[in-house]
């Protein structure tokens, strides 16, 4: 009896992880509701620094998925190659990769705007009148 899952087990075990593990490492904000915290009470620089590091993150996660599938969409053509049938499991992963990148591509614009907030005069100027008082 072997103890080794299949390749789309050991594949989606592997997406699941990493979502865990992002979760794990994304800084203070971790749930969504703190998410949804820090996006309505953000008011420093630190804290649109901090979100855009989240979204940064969140487009690594999605770009890792991204390219699990496209690996996936290889196997399977590989696999059925000559028509073994279920031919749609290349095209499947290969709509996955496209969404996925999708999802990269947005979580990056939401963290280039935190970026551009964080730089604004307001929160350099509010930077060093907290340096000034300490």
């Amino acid at each position: 009896m072997s103890t080794r899952l299949p390749a789309p087990r050991r594949i989606a075990l592997m997406v699941l992880l990493s979502a865990v593990l992002a979760g794990c490492a994304s800084g203070s904000i971790g749930s969504f509701p703190n998410l949804l915290r820090r996006i309505e009470s953000g008011d420093t620089r630190s804290d649109h620094e901090e979100l855009a590091g989240y979204y940064d993150r969140q487009a690594a996660l999605a770009r890792t998925i991204a390219a699990e599938h496209r690996r996936m969409s290889q196997s399977y053509e590989g696999v059925f190659a000559g028509g073994r049938g279920a031919a749609s499991l290349p095209a499947h992963c290969k709509s996955i990769v496209d969404y996925q990148m999708g999802i990269a591509a947005a979580y990056e614009g939401l963290a280039a705007d935190h970026r551009q907030i964080a730089a604004r005069p307001m929160f350099k100027a509010r930077h060093e009148q907290m340096r000034r008082r300490d």
